[in-house]
């Protein structure tokens, strides 16, 4: 049952991040280098570690699952989620509500990634759980800001961010009942959807302006990946 610790663990990061804009002053702290560090985790996880091994579980068919996972989060973040943004940036585009239905829909999908992840290979679980705490905390940050802006007391907020959080772990349970011949095509549907977040979602957020340190934390944040391996021996 490690793989449930390791959503767990992921998921209260989302929770430290909205704590954050609501009990301190980092409301008005850029936060252009955690996103483009996250970035990097997240692409660089799905690069090196996820489709390699789908390729392995699903006798290399992973294109279709991986566009399918690439386009289902764009088409589920521009009609109902929340995106990693600044104080300053953050838009109320859709309600509170049906945002946190978005943001729980992406921790059950978390959830199922680390948990198939670590039935794939421990380690590879260990790795997904760390890009998805990585990327939970601008996001919690996000979501408290948002929802805050929305009119929501924080009281509601707190709840909103725990039970979203806490779908990660729903997500992991709810992995044992997937066979393990579907395990290849989840790793690459879950890529895809690391991808399109990293790239798609977090990337222009971070280089909203010429700043080699945001490239540096990219590159530093895709670089962690494959040192990741080398300390772990593997």
């Amino acid at each position: 049952m490690i793989y449930l610790v390791y959503a767990l663990i992921a998921s209260t990061f989302s929770i430290i991040g909205g704590l954050l804009p609501i009990y301190t002053g980092l409301r008005q702290v850029s936060t252009n280098y955690l996103i483009g560090f996250a970035a990097g985790v997240l692409i660089s996880t799905a690069i090196f570690e996820m489709l390699p091994e789908a390729v392995l579980e699903a006798n290399a068919k992973i294109v279709n699952p991986l566009a399918l996972g690439f386009f289902s989060l764009y088409l589920l973040e521009k009609s109902i989620m929340v995106h990693a943004c600044k104080e300053t940036e953050c838009d109320i585009h859709i309600s509170g509500w049906i945002g946190a239905v978005g943001l729980g829909l992406e921790s059950i999908l978390d959830g199922i990634a680390i948990a198939v992840g670590y039935f794939t290979e421990p380690v590879l679980g260990l790795i997904i759980a760390f890009a998805v705490a990585v990327h939970e905390l601008p996001v919690g940050f996000s979501t408290s800001i948002i929802m805050r802006r929305a009119a929501f007391n924080t009281r509601d907020t707190l709840k909103i961010l725990i039970a979203t959080s806490l779908l990660t772990v729903v997500g992991a349970l709810m992995a044992g009942f997937f066979p393990r011949e579907y395990f290849g095509h989840i790793l690459a549907f879950t890529a895809g959807t690391f991808i399109y977040i990293g790239a798609s979602d977090l990337l222009p957020h971070a280089h909203e302006r010429v700043d080699w340190r945001v490239v540096v934390s990219v590159i530093s944040g895709a670089i962690v990946v494959p040192l990741f391996e080398v300390v772990l021996g593997i």
